[in-house]
């Protein structure tokens, strides 16, 4: 018991010690109030090359044929896009069923949707 206690209490003692030794960082050293000027001037006139993205098809499929095979297909198109391209919307679809297998086809299932998209 008189070991662990003085155990304790040198590690307190060490742990208070090693606080005690790093003085308080003064606050004007650590935020500079004085921010240096910019190393270069932006140009916000130059025009803004707007590039056309391209329709996205992705599909995907797989099973057996003792289980039947599964198919889906997704897309998405571009609809709009503003002169500064910051803000886009685009079309998406998708669609999926299940093929053959021991209860035969499933109904098709179809989605679509839009994207807005905000760049910032």
């Amino acid at each position: 018991m008189h070991f662990t206690s003085s155990l304790l209490f040198i590690g307190l003692a060490c742990a208070f010690s090693s606080a005690w030794a790093y003085p308080y960082p003064d606050l004007r050293e650590i935020v500079n109030l004085q921010p240096e000027p910019l190393a270069y001037a932006p140009n916000f006139d130059v025009p803004l090359h707007r590039v056309r993205r391209q329709l996205q098809l992705n599909g995907g499929g797989g099973g057996s044929p003792k289980q039947g095979f599964d198919l889906s297909l997704n897309g998405r198109a571009p609809v709009w896009q503003s002169p500064n391209g910051r803000h886009s919307f685009d079309a998406t679809g998708s669609y999926a069923q299940h093929l053959g297998g021991p209860y035969g086809n499933s109904r098709p299932q179809w989605g679509a949707g839009g994207v807005y998209t905000f760049r910032f």
